[in-house]
């Protein structure tokens, strides 16, 4: 097993979870405790990893055992990292949510604004460091599980990746909600209490086993994993792995292939057949390994795989075609002021806008953020309004900015804001499109969303702003881009006596 020769390296996490307090949860600042740690060790990616992964609570499932063997407790130290470091290390390798207080430990708040665990994230990245040096073994056949029948058929052990990062704790998290040992199945996502120096994640909600901290180290897990299993040339470094994913040029010097886009790259290496599969054999490989568990009383075979499907089409539902939202807390939104207006949903209509002011796209967190708050203080100082107009604002850094969101009514397109969401693009689009990435996103999978989600009618229909009222909004070039649109109509009115169709 990968985890075989950890008495290499001595490791002890032995400071107090308070003095982590003075060490900012940000992935800047486990990047750099990685750079010390690979100073001093002068080992692989793999050696750092292993090193992280001692004292910790990463590899308690049988299932994760079963594949990357146990993780020892060795009484031993670090002599060269600080109380501090130690401290901060300690508290990111044992993931946990305190369901009193909802807050959750063993996450990082990243450059992109979403936050991710880090035990499934080196959970991958193990993975993919073990099918890359060990030779190809035959598949052992293990027993299939809870069934109805004697003579059901062996079932091959799943891929290490999945099982060690996404598919048994999804198949756990289902389990879990269908035996009400949790209240959701998925999710929730949660809030730091401070963005510049971030030392708390408290979750929107009830926690369920899998929040979605937890998923997206699981899908980056699975991501990185993948990359040093099939790379030709192996990382030079952990911290130079994390920093070009999480911040930097994307993986082998692409943009797209970083954090931002975890959703996509998923879908492009993951398909819902694909986790379904892995989703059963890991349960299946649990059940075997421990067949007195409570988690499968009164499962059947063909239970099992109708709860499996079930789940799964929920997680590729929410966390693949549906976009990744950046929540008010982390735009830095101010309260909505006065009374809101619920809306009536579903509703029928899209309204698509530009803000032209901000007239360049934000490429990144930082400024989408600041453009997002730009906004809502004009909407509010300046035009009188109750919060940012849009319901949801999409920026050039591949998320989509909960504005007002499905629930309450927008002030975005006057005399029809009850009957459709404001849809805006960060910039001024009349001359460019917006990134190719951004119209994919809203045609692809916020509309899909929107109705899978029972927010948006079946045969809604797709307006400019301009099409509502006076105005260049959204501007010539994406105006024109929107009638090629499914849904888009042509909309006549009249004005000042004139007749007009558009």
């Amino acid at each position: 097993m990968f985890l075989k020769w950890l008495g290499l390296v001595p490791v002890l996490f032995c400071a107090s979870v308070d003095s982590a307090d003075k060490l900012s949860f940000h992935m800047d600042s486990m990047i750099g405790i990685l750079e010390d740690l690979e100073f001093h060790l002068r080992g692989t990616p793999e050696l750092i990893v292993t090193t992280l992964l001692q004292g910790s609570e990463f590899c308690t499932s049988e299932v994760c055992q079963f594949f990357l063997g146990p993780v020892p407790s060795l009484p031993l130290d670090l002599p060269y990292l600080s109380e501090v470091q130690r401290a901060f290390l300690k508290s990111l390798v044992n993931h946990k949510v305190d369901n009193s207080s909802l807050v959750e430990r063993g996450v990082l708040l990243t450059a992109d604004g979403t936050t991710v665990a880090l035990t499934p994230l080196l959970a991958g990245i193990t993975a993919g460091s073990q099918q890359r040096h060990e030779l190809a073994q035959p598949a052992t056949a293990v027993s299939t599980g809870p069934s109805n029948s004697s003579d059901a058929e062996p079932l091959l052990p799943p891929d290490p990746l999945f099982a060690t990062t996404i598919a048994t704790e999804l198949g756990i998290a289902s389990l879990l909600f269908h035996n009400n040992q949790s209240q959701v199945a998925l999710g929730p996502n949660g809030c730091w209490d401070n963005i510049s120096t971030p030392h708390q994640f408290a979750l929107m909600g009830p926690p369920s086993q899998i929040p979605d901290a937890f998923i997206n180290g699981a899908m980056d897990g699975l991501i990185l994993g993948m990359h040093v299993a099939w790379n030709a040339d192996p990382p030079p470094s952990l911290s130079a792995l994390l920093r070009a994913y999480y911040g930097g040029e994307g993986l082998e010097g692409q943009k797209e292939f970083r954090s931002n886009f975890r959703r996509k790259n998923f879908a492009v290496l993951v398909s819902e057949e694909k986790l379904r599969k892995e989703v059963e054999s890991s349960l299946r490989l649990l059940w075997s390994l421990n067949d007195t568990s409570s988690l499968f009383d009164g499962i059947t075979s063909e239970a099992l795989i109708l709860l499996v499907n079930q789940t799964v089409e929920e997680f590729m539902a929410l966390y693949v075609e549906c976009p990744a939202m950046i929540p008010r807390c982390m735009w830095g939104a101010r309260p909505y002021r006065g009374t809101p207006t619920q809306l009536q949903l579903p509703l029928g209509f899209v309204y698509i806008h530009h803000t032209s002011t901000p007239s360049k796209p934000c490429r990144n967190f930082s400024a989408c953020a600041a453009n997002m708050r730009s906004m809502q203080r004009f909407h509010q100082d300046v035009r009188g309004w109750d919060d940012i107009g849009y319901s949801f604002v999409f920026g050039s850094d591949g998320y989509l900015y909960h504005g007002r969101g499905w629930h309450l009514q927008g002030a975005h397109t006057k005399g029809y804001n009850s009957k459709g969401f404001g849809i805006s693009f960060i910039g001024d689009y009349m001359k460019v499109l917006p990134e190719a990435f951004d119209l994919e996103l809203m045609k692809n999978n916020f509309l899909k969303c929107a109705i899978r989600g029972s927010r948006l009618q079946a045969n809604y229909t797709i307006y400019g702003h301009r099409q509502m009222k006076p105005t260049l909004c959204p501007g010539d070039r994406l105006f024109q881009e929107i009638e090629t649109w499914k849904g888009f109509k042509v909309r006549c009115f009249m004005d000042k006596g004139v007749h007009h169709c558009i």
